[in-house]
């Protein structure tokens, strides 16, 4: 009887105006939904690569109208200690698992509390920027790291919180890609990747680190001589973000992070959150260590890629502008002169959320560049930048 209680309820939330936190014997269950909508204008100077089908240097421009793959449903279900919260994502793409995680509140939190599940990270500046137009992802790629959602166990007492997270079911690939024509390539977790983060007041520190492990043959004529090797590469990043208050309606926002091979697991992207609408695409400069060469003992020597970025925002009631600025570099990034180079990349954004009771309207506008550069066999490539203007539309019950 709960059971089907439960989903009727779950059905409600979808059709309902209303917020439905509900009692169900000494139960509380709290039923919520978030549709978010874009509406968008983008223009874009690809500089000296093609984007999809276009031709390199081609300008163009689009509209777009879609629903945004972070709307939202979900569940929180109370009982004392314990607490369980679910919630889907639903957008164009479909159907999707945004969080599934459950909670024992040790003395009623006095002494902490364990989560295990599909948790939200902690190690993450992305939040601190509310950008609207691709996705709400704040600055990704532009100053800031994004948050991941992994399946893993994490613990919180006070401000401080640590978490040990699988890279098993999401990660694995962008780990075994790195050795792309190697034979028999298998991801072996031998550690999971840890996660831990000090919050005090409006000021937060964080960090992570994983070793991942690969078992591989070589893929060269001495593979017979060197079979079901192990190799491993190491990712790892720490940050900092600051949102102080400085009167009762301005707040500055402020974060910086380091980071090497950090795009293994996500939390780096270079010059990510404009793919949606196709402006100023980054795929070719990818956040992932390549093989640099093979010894005669068959290890395996890595050029790791390095990002590093900060932003800058500032917020006064309603109104936010804020900038990002992100540079990369790999040691296997060389031009004609063999010198090492990298890519800086900047995003500027400004917005103005307008709120009626649960209804939001938010009309923004964002310039997104990526600096000029030379490299190995291409002088003075001029890389793409442009710009979208548009509004979200958002209501949450």
């Amino acid at each position: 009887m709960r059971k089907m209680l439960f989903t009727l309820i779950f059905i409600l939330a979808g059709t309902s105006a209303f917020a439905l936190p509900i009692k169900v014997g000494d139960d509380t269950i709290d039923v919520y939904a978030s549709v978010r909508a874009v509406t968008v204008f983008n223009h874009t100077d690809p500089g000296d690569f093609s984007i999809a089908s276009r031709s390199a240097g081609e300008s163009f421009s689009q509209m777009a109208i879609a629903l945004q793959s972070n709307s939202r449903i979900g569940a929180r279900w109370t009982r004392g200690n314990f607490h369980v919260h679910n919630e889907l994502g639903i957008g164009t793409g479909g159907v999707s698992l945004r969080l599934m995680y459950a909670d024992y509140r040790f003395n009623g939190g006095d002494s902490g509390r364990i989560r295990f599940g599909q948790i939200p990270a902690i190690a993450f500046t992305q939040p601190y920027y509310d950008v609207k137009l691709s996705w709400d992802n704040g600055l990704q790629g532009y100053g800031t790291m994004q948050e991941n959602r992994r399946v893993g166990i994490n613990y919180e007492i006070g401000g401080f919180s640590i978490s040990a997270l699988s890279m098993q079911q999401y990660d694995a690939t962008a780990v075994t890609n790195v050795f792309a024509g190697f034979g028999s390539v298998k991801f072996s977790e031998v550690m999971p990747r840890f996660e831990v983060a000090y919050s005090i007041s409006d000021f937060k520190l964080a960090g992570s680190f994983v070793s991942s492990s690969v078992v591989a043959n070589l893929p060269d004529a001495t593979e017979a001589a060197h079979r079901d090797n192990r190799y491993n590469v190491n990712a790892g990043h720490v940050m900092f973000a600051a949102n102080p208050r400085i009167a009762n309606n301005t707040r500055i926002l402020a974060s910086g992070f380091y980071s090497v091979n950090a795009g293994l697991y996500g939390h780096a992207t270079i010059g990510g959150g404009f793919h949606d609408h196709e402006a100023v695409n980054r795929t070719f400069w990818a956040a992932v260590p390549h093989v640099k060469e093979i010894t005669t003992s068959g290890d395996v020597k890595m050029n790791n890629t390095s990002v590093f970025g900060g932003a800058f925002g500032f917020l006064l009631n309603a109104f936010e502008v804020g900038l990002g600025i992100q540079h990369a570099s790999n040691e296997g990034w060389r031009d004609a002169q063999d010198n090492q180079i990298g890519q800086t990349t900047m995003g500027v954004y400004a917005n103005y959320k307008y709120r009626v009771s649960n209804f939001r309207i938010t009309p923004e506008f964002r310039y997104l560049y990526s600096g000029d550069r030379a490299r190995s066999g291409f002088e003075n490539v001029q890389d793409s930048r442009g710009f979208q203007v548009g509004v979200q539309f958002r209501m949450d019950i």
